[in-house]
């Protein structure tokens, strides 16, 4: 199966009808072509594969020394993840887990969702080798605290450069889905000197940033009236909504569901509130140029479809990555396409390295 991803404009992403081929500017890339264009590539990856089980046994050795492989993954009996929890200095705990050995990618789940969701069926040394995946629970979410009174996405980026002064990682990239696109890219914009590269997948837009256009306001289901849209939350109590959202997802009995609401609705309400109000970070500010990306599915909710745009030429020089066909979820649920997002930061790490 030949995968296409599509590098655009924002201009273009309009004309293309979802990178289907069609429209000026376009320009397809293909994984055969990029393994053509780097044959050495496939005996680097055999070497870095080689390396994984002694670097793999020098991390946990490591881990071991602080005392964070004390926290039990009780979800998980995958021996390649290690679970931990970084303490912060308010007293807050910040949990996470690691899988494979090589270029440091912190990667932040979605709202109503945990670090669970970046667990797939093959480990991440055979999805893409060469990559040390940090997945965290956001606050709020599974085994970490909730957040404070008037948290902030830049509030965030501070909690994470906590953690990776913690696990001793002074560069790295970072990537967020959906509702933690936005977080991803404010550890860009907060942490300039540590982000080596960024990528924004399926994010939720700024829906009140001052350009927005009214399309894209309009977009947003949770902010339609209730008495008009199930989802809808204009005119009832978010707080009630989510507690009907975090009842069906302890009765689901889906193991990514069941651990993201297990401390009660915090999170979802945070992600909730800061999505739709000012950011507190200026995506302006981001100067990773070609380093930062926001992918997009072609099929994705139109909120995310008309943001995905908009983000792009907000954040001066990034690019737009549309995958044919592909949903809100088509980073989890399709390891190729994790794989081309985990690909194109660990270039842009040994360029900048």
């Amino acid at each position: 199966m030949v995968l296409r991803w599509c590098r655009l404009t924002a201009a273009s992403f309009r004309t293309s009808t979802a990178c289907a081929g069609i429209g000026v500017g376009v320009s397809g890339y293909t994984v055969a072509n990029w393994q053509q264009q780097n044959p050495h590539r496939q005996q680097q990856q055999q070497q870095q594969h080689q390396q994984q089980q002694q670097q793999q046994q020098q991390q946990n050795a490591l881990l071991h020394s602080r005392g964070t492989c004390a926290v039990r993954c009780e979800e998980l009996a995958l021996p390649q993840v290690r679970c931990g929890s970084c303490r912060l200095r308010d007293g807050r705990i910040l949990a996470y887990h690691e899988e494979g050995c090589g270029v440091p990618v912190f990667m932040l789940h979605g709202m109503g969702s945990s670090r669970l969701a970046w667990v797939s069926k093959s480990p991440i040394t055979e999805i893409y080798p060469g990559v040390r995946l940090i997945a965290i629970d956001r606050p709020g979410y599974g085994g970490s605290s909730p957040p404070p009174f008037a948290y902030s996405y830049s509030a965030f980026a501070r909690d994470l450069a906590e953690l990776a002064d913690h696990l001793q990682v002074p560069r790295f990239c970072v990537a967020g889905h959906s509702s933690g696109g936005p977080y991803a890219l404010a550890v860009a914009a907060e942490l300039p000197l540590r982000v080596v590269a960024a990528a924004a997948i399926s994010s939720d837009p700024p829906y009140a940033h001052h350009l927005a256009t009214p399309e894209l306001r309009q977009s947003d289901l949770f902010s339609r009236s209730a008495d008009v849209d199930k989802t809808g939350l204009y005119g009832r109590e978010p707080a009630s909504f989510a507690q009907e959202g975090r009842a069906a997802a302890l009765g689901s009995k889906n193991p990514v569901k069941v651990h993201a609401w297990k401390g009660g609705i915090d999170g979802w309400v945070c992600d909730f509130t800061l999505e739709r109000v000012p950011w507190s970070f200026s995506l302006e500010s981001i100067t990773l140029g070609p380093r930062a990306s926001i992918w997009v599915g072609g099929e994705d909710y139109e909120p995310i479809v008309l943001g995905a745009p908009f983000l792009q030429r907000l954040v001066s020089g990034s690019e737009l990555h549309v995958v044919p066909g592909g949903g809100h979820n088509f980073c989890c649920e399709q390891p190729e396409h994790l794989a081309a997002i985990l690909r194109e930061m660990h270039l842009h790490f040994g360029f900048e390295a």
